[in-house]
């Protein structure tokens, strides 16, 4: 049977909206022939590992996710058209040169990618969140995208730029205002005491921050810049041209920070990457079209009920506390599939026990609120009820109504 290859779809005219899943795809093109291989797109929700790209290979019945990872297998495990065309030969020195690059990339690059068009408010709402909803089926929009974002803002957490998510800040804004309200400060509107605009008013987030993130995007791109990638092996150059086509994506992105320093500075590692995707999928635009597509609702999984169960997952992975412990269960259970798929016994389940701790948590928490809302011991305990209409309640025509009434 051919591999399957589970990816995220297209987006910004590229085969894959993630940096790994590009160069996965740019290396299975160059490497093995269109018969021994299918490209599914699909989420991470979908596979055993939770992870994209995914490499399912039937004839070992194994899963492996992450580039690196799919480039040792195939490496090892090669199908029947397999060819790394590297040429010359690597050597040793190349071969180290060339992990190590793409070690730096995925760890670099990466965040800088998370700051660009998943951080940025302005361009996860105009650009990478309506090409999640065109790739994902419905109704996983409601839930994948967010949680993505979540992941992704973790890889950058630790250069310091979370400012340019304006949406955490207004929510930050309102709850100190809200707090102030409480604790019975007097609001003011803010039409009565805003002045005149100042310029750093008026300046979006990331303008206000553009050297520094101007800074940290040199960081990487001096590095990767001066590489030779032409004389490394295939793995790498595939690397390269995962993580700067994402880099230097510019259409429809409002703030185009990254792109611009890439484009107008490194002019030489930008041609390099397009003349690499050219090489790869085609002369044309889209030339990544003609490869081995394959509908994950037909020949993979099907879609329907499971589709549904995907969405369920999101949802409860949200439920504080809760959520955690049902990711450990899940990720257990997919584990636990994979080894019975490849022969390996497993013990007893355990599953039972754990929607019974579920259930007795639901059922506790609920308890609590429901008691939160009783009124405390020894509070007072007011009534009220509606009083009766009756006619002696409409003043003088009530009375001459009641004495109508007597009379018949």
């Amino acid at each position: 049977m051919a591999l399957q290859l589970y990816v995220w779809g297209p987006a910004f005219g590229l085969p894959s909206i993630d940096a790994e899943c590009i160069a996965a795809i740019a290396y299975l093109a160059q490497t093995t022939s269109k018969a021994d291989y299918q490209l599914i797109q699909s989420s991470p929700s979908a596979v055993p590992t939770h992870h994209l790209p995914a490499l399912h290979d039937p004839s070992t019945r194994t899963w492996i996710s992450g580039y690196t990872s799919i480039l040792r297998h195939l490496q090892t495990h090669p199908p029947p058209s397999f060819h790394d065309a590297t040429f010359p030969p690597p050597t040793p020195t190349i071969q180290a040169d060339s992990k190590a690059y793409t070690t730096f990339l995925s760890a670099n690059a990466t965040p800088l990618i998370a700051l660009y068009l998943y951080v940025s408010s302005a361009n996860w709402a105009a650009s990478t969140r309506p090409a999640y909803s065109k790739i994902l089926p419905m109704p996983l929009p409601w839930t994948e995208p967010a949680q993505l974002r979540q992941t992704m803002s973790a890889r950058a957490e630790h250069l310091g730029m979370s400012s340019l998510d304006t949406d955490v800040e207004t929510e930050k804004e309102e709850q100190e205002a809200a707090a102030a309200r409480r604790a019975g400060w007097i609001s003011i509107p803010a039409s009565l005491t805003r002045g005149p605009s100042t310029v750093g008013e008026v300046m979006t987030p990331e303008e206000k921050r553009r050297i520094k993130l101007e800074g940290l995007a040199k960081d990487v791109l001096d590095v990767i810049g001066e590489v030779e990638w032409a004389k490394l092996t295939m793995g790498a150059r595939c690397a390269v041209l995962g993580w700067v086509s994402l880099m230097i994506v510019d259409e429809g992105v409002p703030r185009r920070w990254l792109a611009e320093v890439t484009r107008q500075k490194y002019t030489g590692l930008v041609e390099f990457v397009e003349d690499c995707g050219r090489e790869t999928f085609g002369p044309g635009p889209r030339g990544w079209e003609s490869l081995p597509w394959v509908d994950e609702g037909t020949e993979a999984h099907g879609l329907g009920l499971k589709l549904y169960q995907r969405l369920g997952h999101g949802v409860m992975y949200e439920v504080p506390w809760i959520g955690e412990v049902w990711r450990r269960w899940w990720a257990e259970k997919r584990r636990k599939q994979v080894l019975e798929y490849k022969g390996v016994k497993q013990g007893p389940s355990r599953d039972r026990l754990v929607f019974a701790g579920l259930g007795i948590t639901a059922l506790t928490m609920g308890a609590v609120w429901y008691w939160q809302t009783l009124p405390r011991f020894g509070a007072l305990v007011q009534r009220w009820d509606q009083p009766a209409l009756a006619v002696g309640g409409l003043g003088a025509a009530g009375a001459f109504l009641s004495s109508m009434f007597d009379e018949l």
